[in-house]
């Protein structure tokens, strides 16, 4: 059914949350996580920075994941979220993507921009978690 979860962070309680329900899903269903961030190229910090921070959200997910004997591998790429998270969905081989409503940041409001962004450019099931 499901054998790769694909599960976009971008440090959010809400993705985090996310990202809970994705580890349980996927130790319910014996699958492999996917857990991946698209550091955005408009932001104003260095690569080295949002590198950084990447890094960090994606290995808290890692760390949930490996406590509950769940596989799990990562992604992180240079881009623009709304617009590759299609190219992370395809090159991940996923069959399922498991995401929060809305992320961080001043776009957060009702259902968040790379939210609408994945359900419109993704073809792929979605489960949202609010």
């Amino acid at each position: 059914m499901f054998n790769r979860i694909l599960v976009p962070t971008d440090g959010s309680e809400l993705s985090k949350k996310a990202a809970k329900e994705a580890i349980e899903l996927a130790k319910n269903l014996d699958s492999t996580i996917i857990v991946t961030h698209i550091m955005d190229q408009k932001v104003p910090l260095s690569y080295e920075e949002q590198e950084d921070r990447a890094n960090k959200y994606i290995k808290e997910i890692i760390d949930l994941a490996i406590e509950d004997d769940v596989k799990a591998e990562s992604m992180l790429l240079f881009g623009s979220p709304e617009f590759d998270i299609e190219k992370v969905a395809r090159k991940s081989e996923a069959d399922v993507i498991v995401m929060g409503s809305r992320g961080s940041g001043l776009k957060s409001k009702l259902l968040g921009s790379f939210t609408q962004a994945t359900l419109k450019h993704v073809d792929l099931p979605i489960i949202i978690i609010k």
